[in-house]
């Protein structure tokens, strides 16, 4: 692969592990951490489209989608604009 390829690889490998460590901070902190969750999320679904791995992002970005959808009940001013953003993305 060329080197834009294994930069995408590379970045879409990092975005993974930062959801990973943002969902056990998020389990122990909800309150806290679910919204740096879904963010981590979208990017990462962002990140797996360009490699074509459809189905990762699009489970991905689904998650986040569902993540702020609840942040944004609870707090619509901070959270519509993500909820819009990540539904756009979906």
């Amino acid at each position: 692969p060329d080197f834009s390829h294994r930069l995408a690889e590379y970045a879409a490998a990092l975005s993974t592990r930062l959801v990973d460590l943002r969902r056990t901070l998020a389990e122990q902190r909800p309150d806290t951490y679910l919204p740096d969750l879904a963010t981590s999320l979208n990017n990462q679904s962002v990140r797996l489209a360009a490699l074509g791995q459809t189905e990762q992002a699009l489970q991905a970005i689904t998650e986040a989608v569902d993540l702020y959808r609840t942040l944004a009940e609870q707090r619509p001013d901070t959270y519509l604009p993500d909820l819009a953003t990540s539904l756009n993305n979906q």
